[in-house]
């Protein structure tokens, strides 16, 4: 027991409570889906948009670059948390709730990688149907999920907590043991990030 006590006292430490009694480990509508182990020493939570250009690099370029040598050798843990900026952005995280969010990494990083076929189309909302189709989301279950009143207020809940509680005003913020860093990261930022939260305090 006096180790789990140990263990609150330093995510406390690490992930203050703001002024409003809001804390980043604990989101309003929407349960994280972490990727990494609960004890490693660094936890970096990423607001991002599917539809923000900067988001989609690190996405695809640098996230996958930090997972390998963070994530998977136990040094850091990373929590993904959906941004709504636009009824774009709403709709592509609806559909990634397929199946309870048991594919919204899939999802998302599928999303993600067609951002230009997002952007440039002349009918999105065809495109985005194309998408999820080639994800196996069929139109009933694209209509189900787009129509769904509790993920989208659960969205919604989440994006305001980020804006009120955590100032997040663009994409991508990210949180790294909750020292907060906005805009576009390079692989080279991000690891000094994690490097620096790791350093004793």
């Amino acid at each position: 027991m006096s180790l789990g006590i140990a263990a609150l006292g330093i995510a406390m430490a690490l992930f203050p409570v703001n002024s409003q009694g809001a804390d980043l480990l604990e989101p309003i509508g929407r349960v994280d889906r972490p990727i990494g182990s609960a004890s490693t020493p660094v936890t970096i939570i990423e607001y991002s948009s599917p539809t923000c250009s900067h988001c989609v690099d690190y996405r695809t370029q640098v996230a996958p670059e930090i997972e390998k040598e963070f994530v998977a050798r136990g040094k850091a843990r990373l929590i993904f948390r959906p941004f709504v900026r636009n009824n774009v952005d709403m709709v592509i995280f609806m559909l990634c709730e397929w199946q309870d969010g048991s594919k919204f990494e899939e999802l998302t990083n599928l999303f993600y990688s067609k951002y230009d076929d997002i952007a440039q189309s002349g009918n999105i909302e065809k495109t985005i149907r194309d998408i999820a189709a080639s994800a196996g989301i069929d139109r009933p279950a694209f209509d189900r999920l787009v129509s769904d009143q509790s993920i989208l207020d659960g969205l919604n809940k989440l994006t305001s907590q980020a804006r009120e509680d955590f100032k997040v005003e663009g994409t991508p913020t990210f949180f790294v043991n909750g020292k907060k860093f906005t805009g576009a990261q390079s692989v080279e930022e991000m690891r000094a990030n994690i490097e620096e939260a790791s350093k004793p305090h």
